[in-house]
């Protein structure tokens, strides 16, 4: 059918702006639902894809005086690619405890994201909320049982991929000072002011740097954040559902060109999904560039693989990259 499809858009597009746009619709629909089709071959190759990986995923959270406002990524960390969307989700709140688990899909692994939390205070399940948010994402509000500053969100420390919701956090922090004394420091902690000069010296400056290296990490994540709102603005072709991110002109100058996250090392495939350059050598590339896009962030630091359609931004590839669509595919690095 590759060979009458390639004919119906060359007519299409003799025939006018209004038959080719009709022509791109029905033809992306057509190429998607061969796609997927195609993917779930890939999928049955795997034995074991039926068998879910456990995933604990990644969460920000932030309080005011009365709520405890958490935002839970389908991700193992808040700045990794993830799961967009989830099955089959089982939300329990009650008042000493979160759980939460769904099931979901990324890079043709079959994960089950899974939270059980014991809160540091009791919440009132009944006055408290969950609900999905942006793609990949749900948004939980926790009732206070009592007006308090938690001086953290679980019982225990918390883990690693569970961070403070610095928007969040900012918007609340002038309420929550203001409504509630600061907190005691959690449960069975002695009191800083008992404690040896050298050794409060000590604990400060520990605290300091922490805080530090905490901004830090909440400034990436931010960073990350808006990366991925860029790239959601852009329209999905060959690569959705992968990890390879899908640019475009739109956003190309905020995302590549002055990188949201600094240190940001993209490796980028043109191509075109219109026909166009040479079809074979992006067949054969295709299934390596998804390949290459879940291994090279591991591989190099801040390393991330992405993908424009100049058949769709011809213009832009040709004054930016100089690049003709017969000339594709190409990979251009950006550092």
């Amino acid at each position: 059918w590759h060979s009458p499809v390639l004919e119906y858009i060359r007519l299409s597009q003799a025939a006018g702006e209004e038959a080719s746009q009709q022509a791109a619709t029905q033809v992306r629909h057509g190429v998607q639902a061969q796609k997927n089709k195609l993917d779930d071959l890939i999928r049955a190759l795997d034995r074991d894809y039926g068998k879910a990986a456990e995933v604990s995923p990644a969460a920000q959270w932030a309080q005011n005086s009365t709520h405890i406002f958490v935002q839970v990524k389908f991700a193992q960390r808040w700045n990794a690619p993830g799961a967009l969307e989830v099955e089959n989700e089982t939300v329990s709140i009650t008042s000493c405890c979160f759980n939460f688990t769904a099931f979901g899909e990324h890079s043709f692994i079959r994960r089950r994201y899974h939270l059980s939390w014991e809160l540091f205070g009791p919440v009132l399940p009944e006055a408290s909320s969950s609900e999905r948010a942006a793609a990949g994402r749900r948004s939980v509000v926790l009732a206070k049982a009592q007006t308090a500053n938690w001086p953290r969100l679980l019982g225990t420390p918390a883990p690693k991929n569970v961070g403070v919701w610095r928007d969040m956090k900012e918007k609340w922090e002038k309420e929550l000072k203001t409504s509630v004394p600061e907190p005691a420091g959690g449960r069975g902690k002695p009191s800083e002011a008992k404690r040896k000069p050298a050794k409060a010296s000590a604990a400060k400056a520990q605290a300091r740097r922490g805080k530090a290296d905490e901004e830090e990490e909440e400034d990436e994540d931010d960073a990350v954040d808006r990366e991925v709102e860029l790239i959601s603005e852009c329209p999905k072709s060959s690569f959705a559902g992968t990890s390879v991110a899908e640019l475009c002109a739109k956003t190309w100058g905020d995302v590549v060109g002055k990188p949201q996250l600094r240190g940001r090392r993209w490796l980028v495939e043109l191509y075109s999904s219109q026909g166009d350059g040479d079809l074979e050598a992006m067949k054969r590339l295709t299934p390596v560039w998804r390949r290459l896009a879940d291994v090279f962030p591991s591989m190099v630091p801040r390393g991330r693989a992405g993908a424009i359609d100049c058949g769709v931004d011809r213009d832009f590839c040709a004054k930016h990259f100089g690049v003709s669509v017969a000339q594709l595919p190409q990979v251009r690095r950006f550092v």
